[in-house]
């Protein structure tokens, strides 16, 4: 009988565990087909070259010794890498395993809670409300708040473990694990801080070890209360360590409001306020928002807090005995809030749903545990719980389609909260992007007047005057929002971009030394201080810059293109086609690219390369006499004299002071070895007008000179015009065509054209 009894437990227990998930994941299945946000997404993933890179040493290294993004939290980062090895940067994979992770965690509630009390039905339903409450589907929804779902299962197993330690007669390795699997929670966000706590909370109730706290029959050992603070103070270790390292993170990023800013006098009213908002939002989450602009509480919000978490407060101390339930699931929800609840202000947010993700478990175990007890009428009480599921989950399916994209969020943040200037700067950024930076404008100027202090809409304001012409404005703005905010990056580079169009190399160069210094991974910073360095012409400096900029960020189309013209500017086309085929192949359309392959492939010989390439580029540049000179190029190297001809004939129409495209025709007038393209007094001509516009410093066109004179018949003029080429060629050092000189010299004395084989 016993053994039937276990047997239809389990079955039932995989039973309710199936159900959940499947609840869970048809509930969520629409984020599958949700986009990127422009809003966190692009630091921790899309514009994030460490964690797109995949899974490598470097990466590995980077993600245990960063404080981007103004947190410690490799484990999170090592994530998102594992993500991008397998989708890359397809946002379904992505959104794949924050859904699998809240699958996972809703099973582990009920598994958890259930092997503690051995009440399933309680269990499930806290489980089940975990799982479809509205005010979660920030934390699932958001591939940014991967750290929320990743720490509450490494949390969730640390407690399993937990529990298996308490009833093990082998414990310690149970300990370890607990130990080892809490250290992995803070490692993926560090709002697991409070866990010892936790531990100490189920010690109380339901697992009744506490010796002198024993409310009910239990299959676990008993043990004194200071035995039970002993056990907890290897995690509270663990604490101290995570609470330093986020500070530090924090502080870096300039992430924490100072007291300065605001006082703890200001802070005590909003953390009353705070904790009745979200009591209002456990059981009541309507206007949801992804940002709540911070205020300061009116005095009967104050007082009506303070009220009731007393009143809370004091009925949960009296009911501590005969209900222990009621007292460990609000000391859990007060608890598990004090790391983001506003004594340590980060941010500039009043409070935050993803902040609930594992806080609300203790109101849930509250309500659940509460109900069941009271009612007598048991069927009754569960229709009315799945009722009650069921309504969350419609709500939380009515909250889905904001997060879908980055404009259907603000939007609904902007509708459902008052003055949110957040809202405002983000939907005013969409329209930037679209080119309509007059209305962008505007959303920008209402979030300053929400805020004057907020440095992201004086930046995004900065660059819609920048993109409009009006370059002082937009400096003013960018001034403005590195004074509010040091370390904005954007507003460093942004500046450094402005003042080195005004020719302020110096002032632009020290934006992007600022950026380095507090980001020494800006790939953008690098990239752009090797500009500075092209520009002075200190080519060995640009080329190492722009080298680290491609060692950070491989995938920087910019970076490769201008190395590769460093390369070409340093005497070395083979390398520069290197860079800029890599850069063409991130942006295959972008013409300016292609082009500069062209002439790199052409200085290296590879004319059968740069020929398609050249004729491909003439169609959509049909307008460019560099274009054309190019394609000519390849075309003469491929001894193909006609159309050459034509390609340098198109340059000279659209610039008839080409003086590259006229020596290239006077080369192939002159030294053409068929009779038919010759014409030396034609190639005398061009060649003159060639040395003249280059005021006869160019060897290479005295040369063509001296072979259209010899062409012409004027073998005297030819010597002439070729020693000064060689001599020219010596003094410049290029020994090709000082060679080439002396060897037309002698079919010039000899009174010989030259023809080109």
């Amino acid at each position: 009988m016993l053994v039937t009894i276990r047997a239809f437990q389990t079955r039932r227990t995989l039973l309710l565990c199936l159900l959940l998930a499947l609840v869970t994941l048809v509930l969520y299945w629409p984020t599958l087909h949700h986009n990127f946000l422009d809003y966190d997404d692009q630091q921790y993933v899309t514009e994030n070259p460490r964690v797109e890179a995949g899974i490598t040493g470097s990466g590995i290294v980077w993600a245990f010794t960063t404080n981007h993004a103004s947190n410690w939290h490799p484990l999170t980062w090592l994530s998102h890498m594992l993500d991008c090895q397998i989708y890359g940067l397809n946002p379904l994979g992505h959104h794949l395993t924050n859904l699998l992770l809240h699958i996972a965690n809703t099973i582990l509630i009920f598994l958890l809670l259930q092997r503690m009390t051995g009440s399933v039905w309680p269990s499930v339903i806290v489980a089940a409300l975990f799982a479809m409450h509205p005010a979660h589907v920030q934390s699932v929804a958001w591939v940014a708040e991967r750290k929320d779902v990743l720490s509450t299962c490494f949390g969730l197993l640390a407690m399993v473990a937990y529990v298996k330690y308490a009833r093990s007669t082998r414990p310690w390795p149970h300990y370890a694990l607990a130990l080892f699997l809490f250290a992995c929670a803070l490692m993926a966000k560090p709002m697991l801080v409070t866990l010892p706590f936790l531990l100490l909370l189920l010690d109380y109730w339901p697992l009744n070890r506490i010796l002198t706290r024993r409310h009910e029959p239990t299959t676990f050992p008993a043990i004194p209360f200071h035995r039970a603070l002993l056990e907890k103070i290897p995690f509270l270790f663990l604490t101290g360590i995570s609470c330093g390292l986020t500070l530090w993170a924090q502080q870096a990023g300039h992430a924490v409001v100072s007291s300065a800013q605001l006082p703890f006098a200001q802070r005590l009213p909003h953390v009353l306020v705070s904790y009745l908002e979200y009591i209002g939002k456990a059981f009541l989450p309507i206007r949801l928002a992804v940002f709540y602009p911070f205020e300061n509480p009116a005095v009967i919000q104050i007082i009506a807090a303070l009220l009731v978490l007393s009143l809370v407060t004091g009925a949960v101390l009296l009911l501590a005995r005969a209900r222990p339930y009621l007292l460990v699931g609000w000391l859990w929800f007060l608890g598990m809030l004090v790391p983001v609840i506003g004594f340590i202000q980060a941010g500039d947010q009043s409070l935050a749903d993803r902040y609930t993700y594992l806080p609300f478990l203790g109101l849930f175990i509250m309500a659940a545990w509460g109900v069941f007890e009271i009612r007598k009428n048991q069927a009754l009480v569960k229709a009315f719980a799945i009722l009650l599921c069921l309504g969350a989950a419609a709500w939380s399916g009515s909250q889905l389609p904001y997060w879908r994209d980055t404009r259907s969020l603000f939007e609904h943040a902007a509708a459902v909260t008052k003055r949110n200037y957040v809202a405002a700067g983000m939907l005013g950024s969409l329209l930037a992007r679209e080119g309509n930076y007059t209305a962008a404008s505007r959303f920008y100027s209402e979030a300053l007047g929400y805020n004057p202090d907020f440095p992201e809409a004086h930046f995004f304001l900065g660059n819609a005057l920048d993109k409009q012409g009006r370059w002082d404005e937009a400096m003013s703005e960018y001034t403005t929002a590195i004074r509010l905010r040091p370390a904005f990056e954007p507003a460093h580079l942004a500046l450094g971009i402005a003042l080195a169009k005004q020719g302020r190399i110096d002032d632009a160069r020290a934006h992007y030394f600022a950026v380095l210094k507090f980001n020494p991974d800006s790939a953008a910073a690098h990239n752009d201080l090797a500009k500075l360095y092209h520009l002075e012409k200190k080519l060995d400096a640009a080329a190492a810059e722009y080298s680290r900029a491609l060692e950070l960020d491989p995938k920087l189309a910019a970076a490769h293109n201008n190395l590769g013209i460093v390369f070409l500017e340093q005497g070395k086309p083979v390398a520069g086609a290197g860079e800029l085929k890599a850069a063409l192949h991130l942006e295959p359309g972008n013409l300016e690219t292609q082009y500069n392959l062209v002439r790199a492939l052409n200085e290296s010989g590879h004319w059968d390369e740069s020929a398609p390439l050249g004729e491909q580029l003439a169609k959509a540049r049909p307008n460019d006499p560099n274009v054309a000179y190019q394609w000519g190029v390849a075309l003469a190297n491929q001894k193909k004299s006609r159309d050459a001809l034509s390609c340098f004939a198109h340059a000279l129409l659209l610039n008839q002071d080409f003086p590259e495209a006229l020596d290239r025709t006077a080369w192939i007038l002159a030294t053409d070895p068929h009779p038919e393209f010759r014409n030396g007094t034609e190639a005398v001509k061009m060649a003159l007008r060639a040395n003249e516009l280059t005021e006869n410093a160019n060897a290479g066109f005295l040369l063509t000179l001296a072979a259209a004179y010899a062409e012409a018949g004027q073998f005297s003029e030819a010597i002439t015009a070729a020693q000064k080429a060689r001599e020219l060629a010596a003094t410049g050092k290029n020994d090709t065509i000082a060679a080439k000189s002396g060897q037309l010299l002698e079919l010039f004395r000899s009174h010989q054209p030259n023809r080109e084989n």
